[in-house]
């Protein structure tokens, strides 16, 4: 069996993990098969840019962060067909049988692409998808994303640094996180941080509200911004210190963008271990002849089916794009 191993949009840690254990499961349980890396995303599928794989080059990478197989924003992918139809001969002309892909949102809409061309063609390549992504923006109510919770714990570390500052120098803090459109990541790590406020992307803000909150902390306050939210971290700022003047208040407020380094840095011990289950489960179905799916980061040793990537691309069926009432509810509770 031929094979190859995609990293698809932005990079994320445990795809080094998910990267390893597709090759060393192939290989070791099929010997006589081939895994190929794919350079550089979707734009080196296009273009052919592949790299036989042993297992030896995935000795050593399983807590790196990043991609050792490198990827890139490659819109075009999505806006022009030709690339999408040019990508899918070259699997076939090729003779692969399965391309194994992790990456985001973007990725699993184009793998379903693909699919769809590989299907009408009459190719018998088949698709594997697993959600690789800091900002738990793929059909997230089964499961979340690999990277997330490293992304988290980067967070959680960053906002520990602010909160230290904060409080010696009885500041107010705005701080961005990642996230494109999805709350997830902002949401959780104000949460796991204790944050005063986590701003989503599609609210309706009260800063009156915002600003009663400061009034009433003792030392220091940190609000969280989603990627999203239209407003920048100087037009919030501008309007919560126009509010606090006019009631006589002076507080310093500093603003912080956090957002690439939630991206970097080796992977949580919860990612790593899904990322390792999901590269195996799917070699192994891959073995078994599977069709094309989509694979929920579920806990490591679930056996779930996976569901079919047309269902993972209909947003109708996901959950990325606001946070469930019951977490919200909960983040109140624990103010």
């Amino acid at each position: 069996m031929k094979c190859a191993v995609l990293t698809g949009g932005g990079d994320c840690p445990g795809m080094n993990a998910f990267v390893r254990a597709v090759v060393r499961t192939l290989l070791n349980l099929s010997p006589e098969s081939t895994i190929w890396g794919v350079l550089d995303g979707w734009y080196g599928l296009v273009h052919g840019h592949f790299r036989l794989l042993s297992k030896r080059d995935v000795s050593g990478i399983v807590m790196l962060g990043g991609t050792i197989l490198g990827t890139m924003r490659f819109p075009e992918f999505e806006t022009q067909p030709e690339l999408r139809e040019r990508a899918a001969r070259l699997l076939h002309e090729q003779g692969f049988d399965y391309l194994f892909v992790i990456g985001g949102n973007g990725s699993v809409k184009a793998s379903y692409a693909l699919e769809r061309i590989l299907r009408e063609r009459g190719w018998n390549v088949r698709i594997l998808v697993a959600p690789g992504s800091i900002d738990n923006d793929v059909c997230n109510n089964l499961g979340t994303s690999i990277g997330f919770y490293s992304a988290l714990e980067r967070s959680l570390e960053m906002l520990s640094w602010i909160r230290d500052t904060a409080s010696s120098h009885r500041r107010i803090y705005i701080v961005r996180s990642m996230g494109r459109d999805s709350a997830y990541l902002a949401f959780y790590a104000g949460i796991i941080a204790g944050a005063e406020y986590v701003i989503r992307p599609r609210e309706e803000v009260d800063f009156e509200h915002l600003a009663d909150i400061a009034m009433h902390r003792d030392r220091d306050t940190i609000f969280l911004v989603s990627e999203a939210y239209p407003k920048s971290l100087a037009e919030i700022r501008q309007i919560l210190e126009q509010i606090l003047r006019q009631r006589g208040v002076e507080r310093e407020i500093r603003t912080v963008d956090m957002s690439y380094f939630q991206r970097g840095g080796k992977a949580s011990v919860t990612d790593i271990l899904r990322a390792s289950w999901l590269g195996y489960r799917m070699v192994c179905d891959a073995l078994r002849g599977a069709d094309s799916g989509f694979y929920t980061a579920f806990t490591i040793g679930d056996e779930r089916a996976p569901i079919p990537l047309e269902l993972a691309v209909d947003d109708e069926r996901t959950n990325h794009l606001d946070i469930p009432a019951e977490i919200i509810a909960m983040a109140r509770a624990l103010r």
